[in-house]
Parts: C-alpha cells; structure tokens; sequence
C-alpha cells in the first residue's frame, strides 16, 4: 500500500471510489462537489491544503485530504474515502492517520475537525475523534450530519 499525492491522473479512480459509496455514505447530490474538488487538486501545491490517494496493486483504492487555517490554528479532513469493496480493512485508518501526521508537522497546535455520516462516525471516534453536533438529515433525507473535533 502506498500513500502519495493525488494528480489529474487519478481523478477516475478517484471518482469511481465515491460512487462505489453512494448512498449509505455520500448523497449523490454531493458527486459533483467532489468532482469540483478534485479539479482544484489538479493545480494546487499547497502545505496547507493537500489530497492524497492509496495505491494497491497500481490502482487507486482511497483518497483523502485536508485543508489548513493557520491563522484560526483548524485543520479539516477533506473527502476521505475507501473504494466500498475495501472497507474495514485499514486502509482508511492507514491514510487517516496519515494525513492526521501531516496536519500535526504543519500545525502542531491545530484542532482537527471534520464532518461524517452516522454510518462512519464510530470509526473516527475510535480514533479520538468527538462528536461536537449532529445535524438530522443534514445531507440528505436519512443522512444525518455528525460534526466532530479532535484537538
């Protein structure tokens, strides 16, 4: 397993993963978000702002990243995702605690935030994450929106 940047040449794989998560754990309406997002990855070459993706086998299997606000010293885990055929078989902790390492080089006194699904929440509290607000349906009828910290 490897963890590298994302580049244009990945953005597929990239967007066939996140279908692959549609619905239990992404509205359909947010795919073209995420597509939007991606573009900008294509371009930026930032330490506050980075997308990584989990190469297996030469293919792409997850992608994540974050953005930094030093100035507010918050940090945001950006579109986190495992191909749904792979899950719960540490890749997503992999690239989490990853990315979680990077964030804490850049700005050892960042809080770390992020928002999930109630399908995934219990995951990041594993990983000492709180839940700090949960929104009903905040994405989406039957998908409710948990806002977490870690600090």
């Amino acid at each position: 397993m490897l963890i590298r940047p994302y580049t244009a040449a990945d953005r597929q794989d990239c967007i066939v993963a996140f279908k692959s998560n549609m619905p239990a754990f992404f509205a359909p309406y947010e795919l073209p978000d995420f597509e939007d997002w991606l573009q900008r990855q294509e371009t930026l070459n930032s330490v506050t702002e980075q997308y990584y993706v989990v190469e297996q086998d030469n293919a792409v299997i997850a992608c994540g990243g974050y953005f930094i606000d030093p100035d507010k010293q918050d940090a945001r885990m950006t579109w986190g995702l495992v191909h749904q055929s792979l899950h719960k078989q540490g890749i997503g902790k992999a690239l989490f605690l990853h990315r979680i390492g990077v964030i804490k080089s850049v700005c050892p006194s960042c809080t770390i935030g992020l928002d999930t699904t109630q399908h995934a929440y219990a995951f990041f509290e594993k990983l000492g994450f709180s839940t700090i607000k949960i929104t009903k349906d905040g994405y989406g009828e039957g998908l409710d929106r948990y806002d977490m910290e870690m600090s």
